[in-house]
Parts: C-alpha cells; structure tokens; sequence
C-alpha cells in the first residue's frame, strides 16, 4: 500500500510540476502549459463524514500551490475537516454534492495567534476562539467555488448536551469565529458556493482587495434555533468588492460595510467601492448594516435587492461599543431595492460621539416597513445629505439634527411636538435609548 501511495505522489508530482516528456509529434500539451488539477481523494481522504480530513485536504492544496497553482476538487462526499488554509493561485472547487463540514472538536481549528491579524473574544464580548473553517491569510489569486457546500456545523457548538440551544452565548463551551476568512489578500473569488450553519459569521473579508462574491446561498439558523451574530458576508475595509446574485438569510446582519479597528493590521485601509447587485435577503435583524469601527466607508452602491422577512431593512450606526470613535461614513446609495421589513431604516451614532455620516441617498425604494424610522443624530455632528427620492413607504421616521431631502414618495417626516424633540435629544446624547 506504501509503494502504491508513492508511486501516486511520484505520478501528481510529474503531471503538475511539466517534468514529463512529450514526443514532438505528439499533440498532447505539455504539462508545464497546463495547470495543475488534483482532486483530495488523492491525498486520502475519505469523504465519509465520519474520519478527520483535514490532513488529506490540506495536502492537496498545498501541492498544487508548490507546483505553481492550479485547481483541488472534491468529489462528491462529506470531508470532515478543521482548519483549512487556503494557498495562492489554488482553486478549491467543490463538486455538487460535496461537503466540507466543520469538525466538533475545537481543537481542530487553529488558535486565535494563528496570525498576527487574527483575534479572539474568550470568555468576554461574543465568546469566540480565533478558529476558522476556510482561512486565506496575505494569499492572492483565490478562488472558492462549485455547487458544493461548506457547513460550519453550528449544531455542535451551539447545542448543549441535550440538544437544546444555549440561551446565551455567555453559555457556549467554546465556538469557532467566522467560517470563511481572508484577510489582506487580493483577487479573490467565491462564487456558487452554499455557506450554511455557521456557528458564528459565515464570511469575513477583511482589509482585502478585489474581490467577488457571485451566485452564493448564505445562511445561518434563525427558524430552529437562533445563532447569536450569525452573520452573512462582512467586507471590512475592503476595496473593489461585487457582490451580486447571492440569496442571504440570517439571524443577524446580512450583509455589512464595516471599517473596524486597525491595530491589527499593517496596511489599513478604507473601506470603499463596495457593490451589491441583485440579491435576496432577509433577516432577524438588520439585511443591511453599514457602520461600527473607526475608519471611512464610502462610495459604494447597492443596488436591485429584495429584502424581505426582516426587522430592519438598513442601519446605519456610528459605534455600538463604548469608547470606539465611529467610522465616517458618505456617499453611499441604495438603488431599486423592495422592502418588507418592520423598520425600514436606523441612522443613529449610538455611543458614537461624533463620526461624520453624510450624502446617503435611497433611490427608488418601495414595500412595507409599518414601524417608524429614525435618524438621530448627535448635536456635535448633525447627518448632512440624507436623501429620500422615490421612497414608496408608507410609514414615517423621526429626526434628530439631520438634514434631509425628500423628493416624491410616501415616506414622511414624523411631526414631533417640542417636549418629544427635547426626550429624544436628551436619550440621543446621555446614550440612555439606544438603537441596536
């Protein structure tokens, strides 16, 4: 069995590194024009659901990334698996019916100093250990793809010994963090992948650039069970991102624009250029989250959405922690989007004391969302520029020092009467109601 093993690896080596030789009146390409394509099963997985596969897929990967790059597949099957690092120039493609399924064991995963840019929250915040499921980490030219599936299997880690759910996440043992990371890395694509049950954030792109994210369906529990920050896609200081063509449905944020704390990071950057085209998504809590950390989110589109079964349809906030600045926030558009939502949208600093947030615009935004809106601004740094054009929703919103233009529609101003605009200041600015 030994021989025939080497006798495989000797036969990969020769297919991918082009050291084969080929009759000059042979038409066969040369192998060192062809890139390299091995499937996991190579390596020995098994792709039972039941033995560890991590090492097997792990070899596979890190194969064709020495061989120069090229594509890993996995058949159809089940590959049980801990952490996975993804290489430069790889393509993981995941056949239709093949699973990778997060291991129970938290020790499977690697640990929150993996990486310098890593991090965890033990024992505190929202009790996370650093582990990833799918990582890239400074990688370039990657690709995530097929009609595959990658399970975080939030079950194990989410449900106690009986099989209930912890009614708090205080409670949870230990979780891994988010299920798919790449962090400064560039061009990378994941398209047609299903991202399901993670036990935290699905994916987490942070400080990246040049990405896609295409024909994805993202979820986490919700109906069954809650899984408390169950995340869809989080581009955090990323530039030149497209998202488009995904179906979202989470317990918590669908999809965000964030510019977090950059103390991790060697090169921060803004978060800018982001596009999201053609989605459907829906939510426990926010489809639409734009805010938190202390950077510059700006100049992005998003557009030809449809949202639905979803308490608020777009918040915006300065900062939900204490002590954190808020980032500035501009020039952000939403475009051609249905809603049915309870609340169509929140602009608010919360414990922000003076981020800037200006020129939002939604245009051509229609549905339901009967509960009433509210932009609440701090005195310090009053919103500029928000524009409602063509906003059909019946429902109305409160303002709290922020300029707004409204331009047809059905979406109204609230009339407050002077002591309801005095209660609403004093709750803005001593943070005693907040707008989570």
């Amino acid at each position: 069995m030994k021989t025939l093993l080497c006798l495989l690896m000797m036969a990969l080596t020769l297919t991918c590194s082009g050291s084969g030789q080929v009759s000059s009146h042979d038409n066969t390409p040369n192998p060192a024009t062809e890139p390299c394509r091995v499937s996991v099963k190579d390596f020995g997985a098994t792709g039972k659901g039941s033995t560890l596969d991590t090492k097997a897929v792990q070899d596979a990967i890190d194969h064709v990334a020495a061989n120069g790059g090229g594509v890993v597949t996995a058949p159809k099957g089940t590959y049980l698996c801990g952490s996975i690092w993804l290489r430069s120039n790889v393509e993981f493609h995941l056949e239709e019916g093949a699973t990778i399924k997060g291991s129970p064991d938290i020790k499977d995963y690697c640990t929150a100093d993996c990486c310098p840019q890593n991090e965890a929250e033990i024992g505190w915040g929202d009790y996370i250990s650093g582990g990833h499921l799918i990582l890239g980490v400074g990688v370039s030219n990657v690709t995530l793809s097929g009609k595959g599936r990658i399970d975080g299997n939030s079950d194990a880690f989410l449900l106690d010994s009986n099989g209930a759910p912890y009614s708090n996440k205080s409670l949870i043992p230990a979780r891994p963090s988010q299920m798919v990371w790449f962090v400064d890395s560039d061009n990378i694509t994941i398209k047609d992948i299903e991202l399901a049950d993670s036990p935290y954030w699905s994916c987490f792109l942070l400080n990246c650039n040049k990405v896609t994210v295409s024909g994805c369906y993202v979820h986490t529990r919700r109906k069954d069970y809650h899984t408390f920050n169950g995340d869809g896609i989080d581009i955090d200081r990323c530039q030149d991102v497209t998202v488009s063509n995904c179906t979202i449905d989470t317990s918590d944020d669908c999809i965000t624009l964030r510019a977090s704390g950059a103390h991790l990071l060697e090169k921060p950057q803004d978060c800018a250029r982001v596009r999201v085209e053609n989605c459907i998504i829906s939510s426990s809590c926010n489809a639409i989250r734009i805010g938190v950390g202390e950077g510059h989110i700006h100049d992005s589109v998003l557009s030809g959405i449809s949202i639905s079964d979803t308490n608020v349809a777009f918040n915006i906030v300065g900062a939900y922690s204490k002590g954190e600045r808020g980032p500035d926030i501009d020039n952000i558009a939403f475009r051609d989007i249905r809603v049915e939502a309870n609340e169509l949208l929140r602009i608010h600093h919360m414990r922000s004391k003076s981020c800037s947030i200006r020129d939002i615009t939604f245009d051509c935004v229609s549905g339901t969302a009967p509960n009433d809106s509210h932009l609440w601004a701090k005195a310090a740094a009053p919103f500029q520029n928000i524009v409602f054009k063509k906003v059909d929703i019946p429902a109305e919103y409160e303002r709290i020092n922020a300029s707004v233009v409204v331009e047809g529609g059905s979406f109204k101003e609230k009339k407050l009467s002077q002591e309801e605009m005095d209660v609403r200041r004093g709750w803005i600015e001593e943070e005693k109601k907040l707008l989570y």
